[in-house]
């Protein structure tokens, strides 16, 4: 048994405030929209519509359908598409192999919604790509080309993670036994391949079915998009209908998810060594060139050069620009906020999950469903259960005092980023080798013990989960919208959307180069610890 894969098991109380804070994460929410289904609130535009109308009014069937439509498209072709860009960067030796597979991974910075309004316009008449006599691209087919886009370095780095921690030992065995190239893909490395092809899967299908912005420029019918509409023209009833809907999409995407992770076992050897990479000729090479390429340019040049076209040309056309600074600064200043009060949320239940505390098994399950609902249902439902607080409390007071002082905006924030703070983190307790935790009682002090043994061990696990917290905070938009309103919050997220909703496409391009600037530094600080983790 390796020592190092011994853990010192933490007590109970870990595990109970872990559950507490994945009940208020995950639990007011869905308190507050089941509560609305219920017991709903007063529609201000009128008398509430019955379940029924609402339900052959919003065409929620057929919302449904093209929600989970969408997701399974969106699924298998970034899945196929990322693995593929993964296998090549892997496995083959061509020309440009290293910086392509780092470009092609860029596309991390870019927000579905400014890739999806950069697509619109690029492609429309009279845009960059105009000459092509297509129509403006919109509805389902667009939303999900953007989105396999978006999804596709996901897949990317999960898969090429596998193939970096593969052996050639389990393929020059099969070799030698007289397997054909086909074969020994199928016995040796497809079985290892295939738990992280099912959770990139998983990966690209959550991101599809709880996307905001891309269905909303490119005006594709699903529910996320819908549920927006309801919630900005004060429908409760009829929002609260769409939610419980699109609470529904995602529960066989969570069975999926548990029985993925439940088959999975651990596959290793004695004496791992990376496999060569094959030369290819010049047919492969142009075919590698063109799958990377086709990332690349969907997912940074066309939106790069798009946005740089709408500032040139509001320049040239002596345009007023709105000044930048104070949206900046509030990015800024929400995504780091933010990405510490994540870090601080996390850090308990990651560290009770690698110390094996009682319970803990499903303290990791219920980390990694907050962040799989869609970041509209979210904010609905908190604003859902301040209401019925307000409403309890016998007056409007406790949901105005809930949003403007932000604490909704950063519940809804750890509701929806909590995964991806934590999986760093987790990773990081869980490589402390068992062992120092013995050695470490002779130092007697418990502080001393955090700042000089576990403390610096764990330091890069933490620097990754708040990168990566900001980094997701900084693309955000429907939480940003719903909730940091009433704060007086114009994020640059706000700012594209807003201004690109106002057709001011200067505007709307000077704030998404810099946000993509930003989010660009971000996924640089981050991309060696996302390519090894």
């Amino acid at each position: 048994m390796n020592p190092a894969a011994v853990t010192r098991p933490a007590g109970p109380g870990a595990t109970l405030v872990s559950a507490c804070i994945l009940l208020v994460l995950v639990g007011l929410p869905l308190a507050g929209l089941l509560g609305a289904i219920v017991d709903p609130p007063p529609d201000p535009l009128g008398g509430n519509p019955s379940l029924s109308s609402v339900l052959s009014g919003s065409r929620v069937g057929e919302l449904l359908v093209s929600s989970l439509g969408l997701s399974v498209v969106v699924a298998v072709l970034a899945t196929g598409l990322g693995a593929a860009l993964a296998w090549a960067e892997a496995r083959l030796e061509f020309p440009g192999r290293s910086v392509l597979g780092v470009m092609a991974l860029l596309p991390l910075a870019s927000p579905s919604y400014l890739l999806a309004a950069t697509f619109a316009h690029a492609f429309a008449p009279g845009g960059a790509a105009g000459f092509l006599g297509l129509a403006r691209p919109t509805g389902l087919w667009a939303a999900a080309l953007v989105l396999v886009v978006v999804t596709t370095p996901y897949v990317q780095l999960v898969v090429g993670a596998a193939l970096a921690r593969g052996s050639a030992a389990e393929e020059e065995a099969a070799r030698s036994l007289g397997a054909s190239g086909f074969r020994v893909f199928q016995v040796a490395v497809l079985p290892g391949l295939r738990p992280a092809l099912g959770l990139s899967a998983l990966i690209a299908a959550l991101y599809a079915i709880s996307d905001f912005g891309a269905v909303a420029v490119l005006d594709a019918p699903v529910l996320t998009w819908r549920l927006f509409q309801a919630v900005k023209a004060a429908s409760l009833a009829k929002a609260a209908i769409l939610g419980l809907a699109t609470l529904g999409a995602t529960v066989p995407l969570f069975i999926l998810a548990r029985l993925l992770r439940g088959r999975h076992e651990a596959r290793t050897v004695a004496n791992p060594r990376s496999p060569q990479r094959r030369p290819v000729g010049p047919a492969g090479t142009a075919l590698a060139w063109l799958g990377f390429g086709t990332v690349i340019l969907l997912g940074v040049v066309l939106p790069a050069l798009t946005l740089a076209g709408w500032v040139a040309d509001g320049i040239a056309r002596d345009l007023p620009f709105a000044a930048p600074w104070s949206p900046l600064l509030q990015t800024a200043g929400l995504s780091i906020a933010g990405a510490i009060g994540l870090l601080l949320l996390v850090i308990v239940p990651a560290r009770a999950v690698a110390r094996s505390a009682p319970g803990a098994s499903w303290v990791d399950e219920g980390v990694f469903v907050t962040s799989a609902l869609p970041g509209v249902l979210l904010a609905f439902g908190l604003m859902l259960a301040a209401l019925g607080a307000s409403r309890l409390a016998g007056g409007g007071a406790v949901y105005a005092a809930l949003l403007a002082s932000g604490v909704l905006l950063f519940l809804g924030y750890a509701a929806r980023f909590a995964a991806e703070t934590y999986s760093p983190v987790r990773a990081a307790f869980a490589g402390v080798d068992a062992r120092l935790y013995e050695s470490a009682r002779v130092l007697g002090n418990p502080m001393r013990w955090v700042t000089r043994v576990e403390g610096p061990m764990v330091a890069p696990g933490l620097a990754a989960g708040a990168l990566l917290a900001t980094l997701a905070i900084l693309k955000e938009l429907p939480v940003t919208l719903l909730l940091g309103g009433a704060m007086g919050v114009q994020t640059l997220a706000f700012r594209v959307w807003d201004r690109y909703r106002e057709a001011l496409w200067h505007d709307a391009g000077l704030s998404g180069l810099l946000l993509m600037g930003l989010a660009l530094g971000l996924v640089a600080l981050t991309l060696r610890w996302r390519r090894n983790a």
